[in-house]
């Protein structure tokens, strides 16, 4: 048997908000941001801007935070 660390439960929490809100900006704030009629160019600019801050919160919580597995 191998000896694999498990998230706890502050882990599971912090991977499941992180990955609703990358989620949330990828599929619902384009369209949100076309409703309330924003430019092409500034949607995608949000879009990417926003899922690389939360890519790079996921990032720092696997390197360094909570749900880092390994010693």
């Amino acid at each position: 048997m191998t000896d694999t660390q498990q998230l706890g439960s502050a882990g599971r929490l912090l991977l499941w908000v992180l990955g609703t809100a990358l989620f949330l900006s990828i599929a619902i704030l384009p369209y949100y941001m076309y409703f309330q009629f924003a430019a092409e160019s500034t949607t995608r600019m949000t879009v990417a801007a926003t899922a690389a801050v939360i890519l790079l919160l996921l990032w720092l919580a696997t390197a360094y935070g909570p749900l880092k597995t390994r010693q």
